[in-house]
Protein backbone atom coordinates (compact mmCIF):
# COMPACT_ATOMS: atom_id res chain seq x y z
CA UNK A 1 0.00 0.00 0.00
CA UNK A 2 1.63 3.39 -1.10
CA UNK A 3 1.85 6.27 1.80
CA UNK A 4 -0.57 8.24 0.44
CA UNK A 5 -3.49 5.38 0.50
CA UNK A 6 -2.28 4.68 3.95
CA UNK A 7 -2.32 8.07 4.77
CA UNK A 8 -6.36 8.71 3.16
CA UNK A 9 -7.55 5.03 5.35
CA UNK A 10 -6.30 6.97 8.42
CA UNK A 11 -8.18 9.88 7.56
CA UNK A 12 -11.37 8.11 7.25
CA UNK A 13 -10.95 5.61 9.98
CA UNK A 14 -10.14 8.42 12.07
CA UNK A 15 -13.20 10.47 10.98
CA UNK A 16 -15.51 7.89 11.57
CA UNK A 17 -14.14 7.39 14.89
CA UNK A 18 -14.34 11.24 15.49
CA UNK A 19 -18.35 10.91 14.47
CA UNK A 20 -19.04 7.85 16.55
CA UNK A 21 -17.55 9.35 20.01
CA UNK A 22 -19.27 12.77 18.83
CA UNK A 23 -22.84 10.77 18.72
CA UNK A 24 -21.64 8.44 21.40
CA UNK A 25 -20.90 11.97 23.70
CA UNK A 26 -24.34 13.15 22.51
CA UNK A 27 -26.52 9.91 23.39
CA UNK A 28 -24.91 8.56 26.67
CA UNK A 29 -24.05 9.99 30.24
CA UNK A 30 -24.83 9.87 33.41
CA UNK A 31 -28.88 10.71 32.99
CA UNK A 32 -30.19 8.76 30.47
CA UNK A 33 -32.46 10.45 27.70
CA UNK A 34 -35.60 9.08 25.31
CA UNK A 35 -34.68 9.67 21.82
CA UNK A 36 -38.37 10.38 21.38
CA UNK A 37 -38.07 13.25 23.60
CA UNK A 38 -35.42 15.06 22.64
CA UNK A 39 -36.64 17.39 19.82
CA UNK A 40 -39.66 18.26 22.16
CA UNK A 41 -39.11 21.79 22.71
CA UNK A 42 -38.83 22.43 26.74
CA UNK A 43 -38.40 18.86 27.37
CA UNK A 44 -35.80 17.63 29.80
CA UNK A 45 -34.45 15.89 27.38
CA UNK A 46 -34.41 18.00 24.84
CA UNK A 47 -32.21 20.55 27.73
CA UNK A 48 -29.60 17.66 28.34
CA UNK A 49 -28.84 17.35 25.05
CA UNK A 50 -28.69 20.48 23.84
CA UNK A 51 -28.42 22.47 26.38
CA UNK A 52 -25.29 20.36 28.19
CA UNK A 53 -24.06 18.09 26.47
CA UNK A 54 -24.40 19.64 22.87
CA UNK A 55 -21.88 22.66 24.40
CA UNK A 56 -19.65 19.96 26.39
CA UNK A 57 -18.68 18.29 23.00
CA UNK A 58 -17.85 20.77 21.58
CA UNK A 59 -16.01 22.06 23.73
CA UNK A 60 -13.97 18.58 24.15
CA UNK A 61 -13.92 18.26 20.49
CA UNK A 62 -12.24 21.93 19.89
CA UNK A 63 -10.27 21.14 22.58
CA UNK A 64 -8.64 18.08 21.46
CA UNK A 65 -7.50 20.03 18.70
CA UNK A 66 -6.66 23.10 19.74
CA UNK A 67 -4.03 21.29 21.85
CA UNK A 68 -2.56 18.60 19.76
CA UNK A 69 -1.89 21.56 17.20
CA UNK A 70 -0.30 23.62 19.57
CA UNK A 71 1.56 20.66 20.94
CA UNK A 72 3.18 20.57 16.99
CA UNK A 73 3.79 23.76 16.87
CA UNK A 74 5.82 23.79 19.62
CA UNK A 75 7.66 20.76 19.03
CA UNK A 76 8.67 22.05 15.99
CA UNK A 77 9.47 25.55 16.89
CA UNK A 78 11.86 24.36 19.59
CA UNK A 79 13.39 21.37 17.89
CA UNK A 80 11.93 19.49 20.88
CA UNK A 81 9.63 16.38 20.90
CA UNK A 82 8.94 16.39 24.16
CA UNK A 83 7.47 19.90 24.28
CA UNK A 84 4.02 20.86 24.94
CA UNK A 85 1.48 23.41 26.22
CA UNK A 86 1.46 21.89 29.46
CA UNK A 87 5.45 21.14 29.92
CA UNK A 88 6.48 24.04 29.19
CA UNK A 89 4.20 26.31 30.80
CA UNK A 90 2.13 27.66 28.39
CA UNK A 91 -1.42 25.91 29.88
CA UNK A 92 -0.43 27.45 33.44
CA UNK A 93 0.56 31.15 32.17
CA UNK A 94 -2.92 30.36 30.27
CA UNK A 95 -4.70 29.73 33.71
CA UNK A 96 -3.38 32.46 35.52
CA UNK A 97 -4.49 34.87 33.23
CA UNK A 98 -7.72 33.35 33.04
CA UNK A 99 -7.76 33.30 36.91
CA UNK A 100 -7.20 36.99 37.00
CA UNK A 101 -9.72 38.27 34.48
CA UNK A 102 -12.53 35.46 36.26
CA UNK A 103 -11.80 37.53 39.93
CA UNK A 104 -11.41 41.50 38.39
CA UNK A 105 -13.05 41.66 35.46
CA UNK A 106 -15.83 38.79 35.18
CA UNK A 107 -17.81 40.47 33.28
CA UNK A 108 -15.58 40.97 30.70
CA UNK A 109 -16.01 36.75 29.78
CA UNK A 110 -15.44 37.07 26.34
CA UNK A 111 -12.41 38.60 26.79
CA UNK A 112 -11.18 35.87 28.13
CA UNK A 113 -9.52 33.87 24.84
CA UNK A 114 -7.37 37.36 24.75
CA UNK A 115 -6.36 37.15 28.29
CA UNK A 116 -5.30 33.53 28.13
CA UNK A 117 -2.87 33.92 25.04
CA UNK A 118 -1.14 37.08 26.85
CA UNK A 119 -0.24 35.13 29.90
CA UNK A 120 0.75 32.07 27.50
CA UNK A 121 2.66 34.36 25.79
CA UNK A 122 4.46 35.75 29.13
CA UNK A 123 5.26 32.05 30.23
CA UNK A 124 6.37 30.98 26.84
CA UNK A 125 8.79 33.96 27.18
CA UNK A 126 9.87 33.35 30.38
CA UNK A 127 10.76 29.67 29.09
CA UNK A 128 12.83 30.81 26.58
CA UNK A 129 14.34 33.39 28.22
CA UNK A 130 16.00 30.98 30.92
CA UNK A 131 16.89 28.56 28.39
CA UNK A 132 18.87 30.97 26.15
CA UNK A 133 20.44 32.24 29.33
CA UNK A 134 22.22 28.87 29.19
CA UNK A 135 22.98 28.85 25.76
CA UNK A 136 21.47 26.17 25.15
CA UNK A 137 17.98 27.15 24.19
CA UNK A 138 16.72 23.95 21.84
CA UNK A 139 18.33 21.51 24.08
CA UNK A 140 16.16 19.39 25.43
CA UNK A 141 17.12 19.75 28.91
CA UNK A 142 17.53 23.20 29.27
CA UNK A 143 13.97 23.81 27.99
CA UNK A 144 12.06 21.00 29.50
CA UNK A 145 13.26 22.38 33.12
CA UNK A 146 12.86 25.80 32.28
CA UNK A 147 9.18 25.17 31.36
CA UNK A 148 9.25 22.88 34.90
CA UNK A 149 10.27 26.17 36.85
CA UNK A 150 8.08 28.28 34.90
CA UNK A 151 5.34 25.84 35.21
CA UNK A 152 5.85 25.69 39.12
CA UNK A 153 5.71 29.40 39.30
CA UNK A 154 2.36 29.94 38.21
CA UNK A 155 0.80 26.79 39.33
CA UNK A 156 1.99 28.60 42.47
CA UNK A 157 0.30 31.78 41.71
CA UNK A 158 -2.86 30.47 40.15
CA UNK A 159 -3.21 28.73 43.93
CA UNK A 160 -2.18 31.77 45.68
CA UNK A 161 -5.25 33.67 43.84
CA UNK A 162 -7.58 30.89 44.33
CA UNK A 163 -7.04 31.07 47.81
CA UNK A 164 -7.35 34.43 48.41
CA UNK A 165 -10.59 34.72 45.97
CA UNK A 166 -13.48 32.54 47.26
CA UNK A 167 -15.21 32.79 44.46
CA UNK A 168 -12.95 31.74 41.96
CA UNK A 169 -11.56 28.91 44.69
CA UNK A 170 -15.16 27.14 43.85
CA UNK A 171 -14.23 26.68 40.09
CA UNK A 172 -10.22 26.14 40.44
CA UNK A 173 -10.50 22.22 41.50
CA UNK A 174 -12.09 21.64 38.30
CA UNK A 175 -10.21 24.40 36.28
CA UNK A 176 -6.64 23.24 37.42
CA UNK A 177 -7.36 19.67 36.13
CA UNK A 178 -9.36 20.38 33.15
CA UNK A 179 -12.39 19.53 32.30
CA UNK A 180 -16.17 20.26 30.19
CA UNK A 181 -18.80 19.74 33.03
CA UNK A 182 -19.96 23.53 33.42
CA UNK A 183 -18.94 24.83 29.68
CA UNK A 184 -21.45 26.96 27.58
CA UNK A 185 -21.88 28.19 24.25
CA UNK A 186 -21.13 31.36 25.02
CA UNK A 187 -18.05 30.42 25.78
CA UNK A 188 -16.95 29.05 22.92
CA UNK A 189 -17.75 31.32 20.38
CA UNK A 190 -15.08 33.72 20.94
CA UNK A 191 -12.29 31.04 21.03
CA UNK A 192 -14.10 29.54 17.80
CA UNK A 193 -13.17 32.16 15.97
CA UNK A 194 -9.48 32.53 17.53
CA UNK A 195 -8.84 29.29 16.63
CA UNK A 196 -10.43 28.97 12.85
CA UNK A 197 -8.11 31.77 12.38
CA UNK A 198 -4.87 29.84 13.67
CA UNK A 199 -5.58 27.22 11.46
CA UNK A 200 -5.87 29.32 8.41
CA UNK A 201 -2.54 30.99 9.97
CA UNK A 202 -0.74 27.55 10.27
CA UNK A 203 -1.87 25.19 7.02
CA UNK A 204 0.16 27.47 4.80
CA UNK A 205 3.21 27.19 6.83
CA UNK A 206 3.16 23.42 6.79
CA UNK A 207 6.04 23.06 4.19
CA UNK A 208 8.01 25.67 5.90
CA UNK A 209 7.96 23.62 9.33
CA UNK A 210 9.38 20.59 7.46
CA UNK A 211 12.26 23.28 6.84
CA UNK A 212 12.49 24.25 9.64
CA UNK A 213 12.51 20.80 11.55
CA UNK A 214 15.93 20.17 9.14
CA UNK A 215 18.16 22.83 10.11
CA UNK A 216 18.42 26.12 11.05
CA UNK A 217 20.94 26.41 8.18
CA UNK A 218 19.55 24.61 5.27
CA UNK A 219 16.07 26.67 5.91
CA UNK A 220 18.55 30.23 5.59
CA UNK A 221 19.90 28.78 2.44
CA UNK A 222 16.15 28.48 1.18
CA UNK A 223 15.53 31.84 1.82
CA UNK A 224 13.50 31.41 4.84
CA UNK A 225 14.50 33.13 8.47
CA UNK A 226 14.08 30.53 10.94
CA UNK A 227 13.88 32.53 13.91
CA UNK A 228 11.20 34.55 12.93
CA UNK A 229 9.63 31.36 11.74
CA UNK A 230 9.65 29.75 15.15
CA UNK A 231 8.24 32.75 16.64
CA UNK A 232 5.53 33.30 14.35
CA UNK A 233 4.69 29.20 15.27
CA UNK A 234 5.16 30.01 19.33
CA UNK A 235 2.58 32.75 19.20
CA UNK A 236 0.21 30.72 17.15
CA UNK A 237 0.52 27.69 19.43
CA UNK A 238 -0.17 30.13 22.39
CA UNK A 239 -2.93 31.44 20.66
CA UNK A 240 -4.64 28.08 20.08
CA UNK A 241 -3.58 26.44 23.58
CA UNK A 242 -4.61 29.73 25.06
CA UNK A 243 -7.97 29.76 23.41
CA UNK A 244 -8.74 25.78 24.66
CA UNK A 245 -7.43 26.88 28.58
CA UNK A 246 -10.23 29.83 28.52
CA UNK A 247 -13.14 26.87 28.61
CA UNK A 248 -11.08 23.58 29.06
CA UNK A 249 -9.19 24.82 31.77
CA UNK A 250 -5.55 22.96 32.07
CA UNK A 251 -5.87 19.94 30.55
CA UNK A 252 -2.99 18.28 30.03
CA UNK A 253 -0.17 15.93 27.63
CA UNK A 254 -3.41 16.13 24.87
CA UNK A 255 -0.39 17.85 22.76
CA UNK A 256 2.62 15.82 23.74
CA UNK A 257 0.20 12.32 22.73
CA UNK A 258 -1.54 13.39 19.98
CA UNK A 259 1.36 14.86 17.44
CA UNK A 260 3.75 11.52 18.43
CA UNK A 261 0.76 9.25 17.83
CA UNK A 262 0.04 10.86 13.99
CA UNK A 263 3.78 10.64 13.36
CA UNK A 264 3.64 7.05 13.77
CA UNK A 265 0.55 6.44 12.47
CA UNK A 266 1.59 7.81 9.34
CA UNK A 267 5.16 9.55 8.83
CA UNK A 268 5.74 12.38 6.64
CA UNK A 269 5.47 15.79 6.78
CA UNK A 270 4.24 18.13 8.79
CA UNK A 271 0.85 18.48 6.60
CA UNK A 272 0.17 14.98 6.73
CA UNK A 273 0.91 14.94 10.81
CA UNK A 274 -1.16 18.38 11.31
CA UNK A 275 -4.22 16.57 9.47
CA UNK A 276 -3.99 13.48 11.45
CA UNK A 277 -4.00 15.80 14.78
CA UNK A 278 -6.90 17.54 13.86
CA UNK A 279 -8.65 14.62 14.02
CA UNK A 280 -6.92 12.53 16.60
CA UNK A 281 -6.96 14.94 19.54
CA UNK A 282 -10.77 15.05 19.29
CA UNK A 283 -10.94 11.69 19.51
CA UNK A 284 -8.73 11.37 22.30
CA UNK A 285 -10.85 14.08 24.37
CA UNK A 286 -13.79 12.80 23.48
CA UNK A 287 -12.88 9.25 25.06
CA UNK A 288 -11.59 10.89 28.20
CA UNK A 289 -14.45 12.68 28.38
CA UNK A 290 -16.72 10.00 28.11
CA UNK A 291 -14.98 7.80 30.41
CA UNK A 292 -15.26 10.23 33.15
CA UNK A 293 -18.83 10.21 32.88
CA UNK A 294 -19.56 6.64 32.68
CA UNK A 295 -16.75 5.75 35.44
CA UNK A 296 -18.31 6.97 37.93
CA UNK A 297 -21.77 7.61 37.27
CA UNK A 298 -24.04 9.41 38.48
CA UNK A 299 -20.72 11.35 39.64
CA UNK A 300 -18.07 12.02 37.73
CA UNK A 301 -14.39 12.71 36.95
CA UNK A 302 -12.96 15.64 34.67
CA UNK A 303 -11.28 14.57 31.12
CA UNK A 304 -8.15 15.74 33.00
CA UNK A 305 -7.80 12.76 35.19
CA UNK A 306 -7.87 10.45 32.23
CA UNK A 307 -4.90 12.30 30.35
CA UNK A 308 -3.00 12.36 33.17
CA UNK A 309 -3.00 8.74 33.69
CA UNK A 310 -2.22 8.04 30.03
CA UNK A 311 -0.07 11.09 29.33
CA UNK A 312 2.33 10.66 32.50
CA UNK A 313 3.44 6.98 31.42
CA UNK A 314 3.66 8.29 27.55
CA UNK A 315 6.02 10.86 28.78
CA UNK A 316 8.20 8.42 30.45
CA UNK A 317 8.22 5.91 27.54
CA UNK A 318 9.69 9.34 25.69
CA UNK A 319 12.02 10.29 27.79
CA UNK A 320 13.58 6.77 28.29
CA UNK A 321 13.38 6.12 24.50
CA UNK A 322 15.24 9.30 24.08
CA UNK A 323 17.88 8.36 26.74
CA UNK A 324 18.52 4.96 25.22
CA UNK A 325 18.97 6.58 21.58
Amino acid sequence: MSDRARFVRIVVILFVALMAMTFVSLSLGSTRVDPSRVFQEGSVDAVIVFDIRLPRTLAAIMAGAAFSVAGLLIQTASSNALASPNIIGVNSGAGFAVLVFLSFFPQLYRLLPLAAFVGALVAVSLVFLISSATRRMTSSSSLILSGIAVNALFNALISTLASLDPDVMGTYSAFSVGGFASVGMDQLAPAAIIMAGCLVAVLPLAHVMDIVRLSDEIASSLGYRPQRIRIILMALACLMAASAVSFAGLLGFVGLIVPHVASFLCPGGSRRTLTLSLLAGPVLVLVADFLGRMVMRPSELPAGVFMAMVGVPFFIFLLTRRSRS
